[in-house]
């Protein structure tokens, strides 16, 4: 077991803030993060229950079985903002009250660990789908719609749940009672959906990048589009797919190499401290997500107007 386990960690943060030349920088920026924090959940929760509502009202969006991979990760983005993005505010708000309830007791560190990985792992994980769906659909256009049919996108989003379900019981078991099962073997695991989400991204957008450009230089000599070529509408569903794993990226790289960092140079206070700023980071894609679906859909931007305009 190693020494963050032994320490409390709000002694350690505590420890931190009465440093004199940090406490000045560190104590407003905090104070903003929580600010931030509390402002998260409204495009999270909002934007994703407006999606998950359009979909519901409006079959013609239930038809196209990339829509379902969006509805998987706006219910992922809306549990997030139910019950995530509140729980690291009120967390950190106690921290710098001093209040460490939520970092020690141990019933509300599994409830906050399944959560958290369980969520974050779910979110990774249907971004691997939807980058599948659009390499399937850019690298074989004429069998996309035998290939990704409505059956097997339900039954991989099934199994993209269950999946994320088991890693996060792997992730929170160190924190029940008579479990001697150590944290550093538990997180050993949470590498394998980042992972996953790098090499997939890496093979399919490699791929798709050289079908693009040899469908653009088709485009250039024949001055049509036959129908044996990806769409550009298909080539629009890519740009999204490739600017929500960004925003992913964006989010989840940066938390990564810090924490890397920070272990290799065991400085553990400095570590508690700045992790509510990783986790802030790491949550801010849910915030995202629903910004991106509608600035890259119309379809999708017009059902939800819809919507919106029968609620007022």
């Amino acid at each position: 077991m190693n020494k963050t386990d032994l320490t409390p960690q709000c002694d350690i943060i505590n420890e931190f803030y009465t440093t004199p030349h940090l406490r000045r920088f560190f104590f407003p920026l905090a104070v903003l993060n929580c600010i931030v924090d509390g402002f998260l959940p409204v495009t999270s929760v909002g934007g994703s229950v407006l999606l998950l509502v359009a979909v519901i009202k409006f079959p013609e969006l239930r038809e196209i079985p990339r829509n379902l991979l969006l509805v998987s990760q706006a219910l992922s983005d809306l549990l997030i903002g139910l019950m995530v993005q509140p729980f690291l505010t009120a967390r950190h708000i106690g921290l710098l009250l001093g209040d460490c309830l939520l970092s020690t007791n141990n019933s509300l560190k599994f409830f906050a660990s399944y959560s958290v990985y369980g969520l974050l792992f779910s979110s990774c994980l249907n971004i691997c789908l939807i980058t599948m769906d659009r390499y399937i659909c850019i690298a074989y256009s004429l069998r996309y719609q035998d290939i990704v049919t409505k059956e097997r996108v339900v039954l991989a989003i099934s199994a993209s749940w269950v999946l994320s379900l088991a890693f996060a019981t792997v992730q929170a078991l160190p924190f029940l009672p008579g479990v001697t099962i150590l944290k550093t073997s538990a997180r050993a695991f949470s590498a394998i959906p980042p992972v996953l989400l790098v090499i997939i991204t890496i093979l399919c957008y490699s791929k798709m990048t050289k079908i693009a450009r040899r469908h653009q230089r088709q485009i250039r000599a024949q001055m049509n589009v036959s129908n044996d070529h990806p769409t550009q509408q298909d080539f629009q569903s890519t740009k999204t797919a490739l600017l929500m794993v960004g925003v992913i990226f964006l989010s989840y790289v940066p938390a990564v190499i810090v924490v890397l960092c920070l272990y290799a140079s065991k400085d553990l206070a400095f570590l508690e401290a700045v992790k509510p700023f990783l986790a802030t980071l790491a949550f801010l894609n849910s915030s995202i997500n629903p910004l991106v679906y509608y600035a890259r859909s119309r379809k999708i931007r017009r059902c939800v107007w819809k919507v919106v305009k029968c609620i007022n």
